[in-house]
């Protein structure tokens, strides 16, 4: 998967993993995921227009999921969208 396909990927699963975690009233998983992916689109933007790489959004969200002890959500996301290829 090329690594613009991934993050679209990895955003799509973070907006669900909110939406699901919202209504069962999880507030801790739903701040942590949009706090950590609230910045993406615009890194995005960013990598489009050359400013950073893509492979450094990606290393960006793996270094805040280790800070903020959410490493395995991206983990089982990264399963997911293997099983998907």
């Amino acid at each position: 998967m090329a690594e613009k396909e991934y993050l679209f990927t990895l955003l799509y699963r973070a907006f669900l993993d909110i939406r699901i975690a919202s209504y069962s009233k999880d507030n801790h998983t739903c701040f942590v995921l949009a706090d950590i992916f609230h910045t993406v689109p615009l890194q995005m933007n960013q990598a489009e227009n050359g400013v950073q790489s893509y492979a450094d959004i990606i290393l960006w969200i793996q270094k805040k999921c280790e800070e903020r002890n959410c490493a395995p959500w991206l983990e089982n996301a990264n399963a997911d969208m293997a099983k998907r290829l």
